[in-house]
């Protein structure tokens, strides 16, 4: 434990835990001493703002976080509750469940929780709203999806802690990057980017949770199809549980919304073919072509978001041309050569997803100007498949900065106009 990377302090887990002993006592479960044996903060003793002072002068001999523990912290009984309020609120939740609800629950309930663990969610649940409530609902989607799979790889057990856990890798991350109102720019996404990575070593270095758990966290932002985030692995490079865990969450994203959910959520796993392994999207469709029960809310669409579709078609168009331009221009190197080889391909499986959806051909239709009982389909396509195109040209911006770094200085300058091109807020 004495080389953890986790020895010096995170200035910005330190903020959080900081903020939650403002309202919740927390204190020093043990004595905390540096790496020269000189103790800082006595055993028992509840931490206050001068312990911050001390813990950033200095190398700890273990991590801070085994060292603390918090009042009323998070518990098997506070996750088992949310899990009931979201079943209770979330209509949606209870189609993905089907008829497996009980088993769900009952694995849910049995997430153990270690100390250093249980300490983390709570000051997650305490800084970030809704942080706990999200876990929840990832572990619920995520064991559904597992037991519904079939297949080895799908442990309901390590489904439902990893889909509670998976974000834990934010307390580290600078906040101004995650609560900002406005939308990031690429070279402000890579450190939100790394959050899965953080993940992995926390829980590597501060548990003895298996490997598995750690991996499963460390590639819940890997996409099937190499589009993800932050290695852009592909196939089976990611495991089973990540594969589900991916999934899980970007269905999460949805399901909470009041109107079309389950269509929108069936559009936005399927606009672009190959993210997600097909076997998943199947299981999906399938609990949603199985629903029986009462009608899901149905919203009204308009005609108000045809804009914002009209722009992401715009955007794969110039963004395409300026593919060109630097082909045609820039000097470029073999590995930047393969680089602008990997854009052009990405954004031409957008611009199939578009041709394929017939988005292009809706727009250009004058008389699509009003909404009628037969148009509600079409208009809510364009809606979602232009959203989901719109994040997916962002995905690709922050995708090739990410991947520049690994390049000289001077391929900066030579792909800038396309990330601006492409990292465009009106998309989103």
């Amino acid at each position: 434990m004495a080389d953890s990377t986790l020895n010096s302090v995170n200035e910005h887990c330190l903020d959080n835990i900081m903020k939650l002993a403002e309202t919740t006592k927390v204190i020093a479960s043990e004595a905390i001493f540096d790496t020269h044996g000189t103790k800082l903060w006595a055993a028992g003793a509840r931490i206050t703002p001068e312990l911050k002072e001390r813990l950033m002068r200095h190398k700890l001999r273990k991590p801070l976080e085994t060292s603390l523990s918090v009042e009323d912290c998070v518990t098997q009984a506070t996750i088992l509750a949310a899990a009931e309020r979201l079943i209770e609120e979330v209509p949606a939740l209870q189609v993905i469940m089907a008829n497996q609800q009980a088993a769900i629950l009952k694995v849910v309930a049995e997430i153990t929780l270690q100390p250093v663990v249980a300490l983390l969610m709570t000051v997650a649940d305490k800084s970030r709203e809704g942080a706990l409530r999200h876990g929840v609902l990832v572990a619920l989607i995520a064991v559904s999806l597992g037991l519904h799979r079939k297949r080895s790889g799908s442990d309901p057990a390590l489904l439902a802690l990893t889909g509670l856990i998976h974000d834990i890798g934010l307390l580290y991350v600078q906040p101004d990057f995650l609560f900002s109102d406005r939308l990031l720019k690429s070279n402000e996404w890579k450190h939100v980017a790394a959050h899965p990575l953080i993940g992995q070593i926390v829980i590597g270095e501060l548990t003895d949770h298996p490997r598995q758990v750690m991996e499963t966290v460390a590639t819940h932002h890997e996409r099937f199809d190499g589009s993800g985030y932050p290695c852009q692995l592909t196939g089976t490079q990611i495991s089973p549980s990540a594969q589900i865990l991916a999934m899980a969450e970007t269905l999460s994203g949805i399901v909470t919304r009041q109107e079309d959910v389950l269509a929108r959520a069936c559009l936005a796993i399927k606009c672009v073919p190959g993210e997600h392994p097909h076997d998943l999207i199947s299981v999906f469709s399938t609990l949603k072509h199985n629903y029986s029960g009462d009608p899901l809310p149905v919203g009204v669409t308009t005609t108000e978001h045809m804009p914002k579709t009209h722009q992401v078609v715009q955007t794969l168009a110039l963004a395409s041309a300026e593919c060109k331009s630097i082909a045609k221009h820039a000097p470029l190197s073999p590995a930047l050569k393969d680089l602008l080889q990997h854009v052009e391909l990405r954004l031409a499986g957008l611009r199939h997803a578009l041709k394929a959806a017939g988005i292009e051909e809706c727009l250009a239709d004058g008389h699509l100007t009003s909404i009628t009982q037969n148009d509600y389909e079409i208009f809510l396509e364009i809606e979602v498949i232009g959203r989901e195109i719109g994040w997916r040209e962002r995905d690709i911006a922050r995708d090739l900065y990410l991947r520049l770094g690994s390049h000289p200085p001077v391929a900066f300058a030579i792909f800038t106009k396309l990330i601006e091109i492409l990292d465009n807020p009106a998309n989103s």
